[in-house]
């Protein structure tokens, strides 16, 4: 699938479920990915792999013959442990919107998000679909073998609704949730968006694309700087 096409914008008449007034006053047809979503695809989708010979490959794995060395590589590694968590943010002119996040509880990186004017577990859903777009999984026999990935959430009210695990049953997904009184590793994702809320501060959303925009900027920034303190940059 073309990076173009991995738009994490949930629309409107994509919901299965979603409230008639909703639909009746207001209008996202025209809402698109930022432009730090794209470069945040990209750059999972075509990081490096170490070459262990001369040969490069293509991103099924196989080598490439006469190619220069530095041609590039595979996908990197799929992620599986990950957690969920959805903010909300607010635009002066067209009300609130929803970002959905899928962060690795090992390097604290955003793996995949979601935008949408609803807060629904179909957030989740698309966040998910995405998810499984970019990241490369082995395949055997010509049929796709998924390793199970365990998605931690917190206690949530939108977690625990048949919807929400009605969906993660079209994943190859376990979900996880804390014991009830502790936060466990939902901290991760609580910490996440206070620190986004920091970093936006006074900063004005006026619309939805205005909203997405900025996010999306941050979240490469985030990821980036992420990245860095792991050193695991990629350029």
């Amino acid at each position: 699938m073309r990076l173009e096409q991995l738009n994490p914008v949930l629309h409107m008449e994509d919901y299965e479920d979603i409230p008639e007034d909703i639909l009746r006053w207001k209008d996202d047809s025209e809402l698109q990915q930022g432009a730090g979503w794209l470069r945040i695809a990209k750059k999972v989708q075509t990081a490096e792999r170490p070459q262990l010979d001369k040969c490069p490959y293509t991103t099924e794995g196989v080598p490439i013959p006469n190619q220069p060395c530095n041609q590039p590589c595979v996908k990197v590694p799929s992620p599986h442990k990950l957690c969920v968590g959805i903010g909300q943010y607010h635009t002066e002119m067209d009300g609130n919107i929803y970002l959905c996040v899928l962060l690795s509880r090992d390097t604290r990186e955003v793996l995949s998000c979601s935008f949408g004017v609803y807060r629904s577990p179909e957030l989740v859903q698309k966040a998910l679909e995405l998810f499984f777009e970019i990241y490369d999984y082995p395949s055997q026999n010509g049929q796709e073998k998924y390793r199970e990935i365990s998605l931690f959430s917190s206690r949530n009210p939108i977690y625990q609704k048949k919807r929400y695990t009605d969906i993660l049953s079209r994943f190859p997904i376990e979900p996880v949730m804390p014991p009830p009184g502790s936060r466990g590793q939902a901290a991760i994702i609580s910490t996440y968006f206070s620190q986004l809320m920091r970093r936006k501060g006074r900063t004005i959303f006026y619309t939805w694309q205005d909203a997405i925009d900025w996010i999306s900027d941050d979240i490469t920034c985030y990821n980036e700087q992420q990245r860095y303190k792991s050193g695991q940059v990629i350029s």
